[in-house]
């Protein structure tokens, strides 16, 4: 069975739907109003800088007995009732989006460019014509099986859509270009999240100490923040500080520190060197005698680098050795790696 291309404008669409010539199909659809103000914003933007977006997908009905046409929503109903939402004034466009002369703005507050770049935007659509229902929710069943399955950074990006989701997504933006180019990242990890991943637990530390960290984890700092986030502006600073040194560093971008746990131990050292924080403290109160040890002879980066390089020639760092090759997602493993990357620093810095 084939789905005809029809695209529509968005004026026609958000016309049509005003006019029940659009309809959704509660069958197919989740519950209405799953989309919260910052994702219908960050839609509508993508809609206004005309940026490709997923296929809208419909079911034309024709009705015997009043000889007209109704199209049903098969897939794509957040997205059609973000688009009205806008068009009838009653969405304003977040004041987090990236484009800063569209945040706050409704459709009537919209200069006449940027007016026409959203009615004339071409939504495509996939539209069903002549087939029975039946064959309709086969092939909405089958567009849904294909789907790759959402990976955990995925699934949660998709979940929380609160101020501290756009924030995370607003720092991956910001370095995206950069981390790729010195190899921290290939392009499918930005494809499926794994960037953001790392940035959340970065603020996951310096909100609440070094921990083990797995999906609960992330979970509870999301929800955290789904809401409000205060200190975005002074975890934005801590963070920038550490990844824009490291970047610009020639010592610190040695490929055996472009791995995601050894680098975001690595940047979390950054930043306590520039700004301290209460996870510094609890870290060295943790492992006093390492400490002690490391107070008294501290290894420079170059030698953290080439033990893990050849760790049988370097016995003396076994203990850090250790902390980035087994178990490096638990606490204990992540108190090490930073407390002798902070060391190492008090040498570069």
């Amino acid at each position: 069975m084939k789905a005809n291309s029809s695209p529509m404008s968005v004026a026609d669409y958000c016309q049509g739907i005003r006019a029940k010539k659009i309809i959704v199909n509660t069958e197919y659809q989740r519950n209405e109003g799953l989309w919260n103000n910052p994702a219908r914003s960050f839609f509508v933007e993508s809609i206004l800088l005309e940026y490709p977006i997923p296929k809208i997908f419909l079911y034309a009905r024709l009705d015997l007995k009043t000889r007209e046409t109704t199209k049903e929503i098969v897939d794509g109903q957040q997205r059609s009732q973000a688009l009205v939402a806008f068009f009838e004034n009653r969405l304003a466009l977040s004041k987090n989006i990236e484009t800063e002369e569209l945040r706050g703005l409704k459709y009537n507050q919209l200069s006449d460019d940027w007016k026409t770049k959203f009615l004339s935007y071409s939504l495509p659509i996939d539209q069903f014509s002549g087939v029975p229902e039946d064959e309709v929710r086969e092939a909405f069943r089958r567009m849904n099986a294909n789907n790759v399955p959402l990976n955990a950074e995925e699934q949660r990006n998709a979940r929380y859509q609160g101020p501290f989701k756009w924030f995370i997504i607003s720092i991956a933006k910001t370095y995206k270009e950069a981390l790729l180019r010195i190899g921290l990242f290939s392009r499918r990890d930005l494809i499926r999240m794994i960037d953001l991943r790392l940035y959340a637990e970065i603020v996951l530390t310096l909100d609440s100490g070094f921990q083990t960290v797995k999906g609960p984890q992330l979970d509870h700092l999301y929800s955290k923040y789904n809401v409000s986030f205060d200190a975005a502006e002074e975890f934005q600073r801590l963070i920038a500080s550490g990844l824009d040194y490291f970047i610009e560093t020639e010592a610190l971008r040695q490929d055996v520190f472009l791995r995601m746990h050894v680098f975001q131990s690595l940047v979390l050292a950054v930043i306590a060197h520039k700004s301290g924080g209460n996870f510094v403290e609890s870290a060295r109160t943790s492992h006093p005698e390492l400490v002690r040890e490391l107070d008294q002879t501290p290894f420079d980066i170059d030698a953290l680098a080439a033990s893990l390089r050849e760790p049988d020639s370097f016995p003396q760092l076994s203990k850090f050795i250790q902390a980035n090759t087994a178990a490096t997602n638990t606490k204990e493993s992540r108190v090490i790696r930073f407390l002798y990357f902070n060391s190492a620093l008090n040498i570069l810095i």
